[in-house]
Formats: structure tokens, sequence, C-alpha cells
């Protein structure tokens, strides 16, 4: 009877400890499921952005503002770079996977970049004389302090219908749409909302 009641003693662990392991799986599923739908932590890896963000600035980005709504000019977004990303049901799972994938691994999967919205779908843009000007209007940019330089694009550019011309803060040393052309909709990812370190400089980004 002790022996028989060992082998029970130890079943029935064996299938605790399976639940428990089943739970914690579920928990782990979720949370990524979570944190790559509905916000995400980013890390500032370029100085294009200076001074309103630092290199090496950790960042909270939501992403359910762009779940509902669309992206607006003087928003700060995390984009991918490359190409268009196709955005079918079934290339949204793999790109959950390899989100989910790359954050157990610590490793980054695609080349994202942090840039500010300055045009939308529709939108005129021209650059005079180290302005930008959008629909004919001079583009009130108080975050920046340089001088804007046309880049690769012909002035002036109408911004294609499901893209968003972005630049980064910092024109000087900024590789953005002035070179690549405008951000197609799918590629972008989030809005920076909010710097949690350093701690000292921890607070709303705008």
């Amino acid at each position: 009877m002790g022996v028989g009641f060992l082998k029970g003693w130890k079943a029935g662990l064996l299938r605790e400890a399976a639940e428990y392991g089943k739970i914690i799986l579920v928990a782990l599923v979720a949370t990524n499921i979570i944190n790559v739908s509905l916000f995400t932590l980013s890390q500032v890896r370029q100085s294009s952005m200076e001074t309103t963000l630092m290199e090496g600035d950790q960042l909270v980005v939501e992403k359910i503002s762009y779940t509902f709504g669309k992206p607006q000019a003087g928003d700060i977004v995390v984009f991918i770079k490359d190409g268009q990303v196709k955005d079918d049901l079934l290339s949204r799972l793999f790109r959950l996977y390899g989100d989910m994938r790359d954050k157990f691994s610590g490793q980054e999967g695609r080349v994202r970049l942090v840039k500010r919205i300055v045009a939308e779908p529709g939108d005129l843009l021209d650059v005079k004389e180290g302005q930008v000007y959008v629909n004919g209007e001079v583009l009130e940019e108080p975050y920046t302090q340089d001088v804007t330089w046309p880049g690769k694009v012909e002035y002036p550019y109408k911004v294609p219908a499901g893209t968003y011309f972005a630049m980064g803060d910092n024109r000087d040393v900024s590789l953005d749409s002035r070179d690549f052309g405008s951000v197609p909709e799918d590629n972008i990812e989030g809005r920076v909302i909010f710097r949690i370190f350093p701690f000292e400089n921890a607070g709303r980004v705008r």
C-alpha cells in the first residue's frame, strides 16, 4: 500500500506541475500578445531625434490608437524601414511570431526607426530656404533648431495615399523620408508616448 500511495502521490504531483506549466505558458503567451498588439518598449538607437529623444532612451510605444484611428502630423512614431509590410492575416501572424521570438531571444529582428510625421496622405510638401512647407503654409517646428535640407526627394512632393512623410528632429543627421520616400501606413507600428529611461528625463514625449 505504501508503494501504491507513493506512485499515486507522484502521479498527482506531476499532473499538478503540468497544469501549472500550462498556466505559466498561457500567461507568457498572453502577455507577449498584449505587449505586441497594444504597446511595446523601444530603445532609441539613432541620434536623428535629438534633442527631443536621445540615443539610449527607453520608450513606451502604444499601438491601440492606430488600430482605431490614423497617424497624424506631429506624432513621433516607430516604423519598420525595410520595404512594404503585407497586412493580411497570415503576415500578421508571422510578424507576431517574429516579435515574440525576438523578445525571448533579446534580438531585434527588423530595422525600426523613430521619426516624427510632418505630412499626411494627400499633403503637398515643399522644402525652401531651409524651411518645411505643408500645403503652402510654413510648418511651425519648435522641436528642431536645424535648417531642413531637401534630400533626394523632388519638390513639391505630394504624399501618396496610404503613406506618411517622416523626418527626424535632428535634421542635419537624420536619414528619413527625404532620402527613402514616404512611409507606408502598414509599416508604422505605433506612437511614442512616454520615456521611462533615463529616470531623470522620464515623462510624456511630444
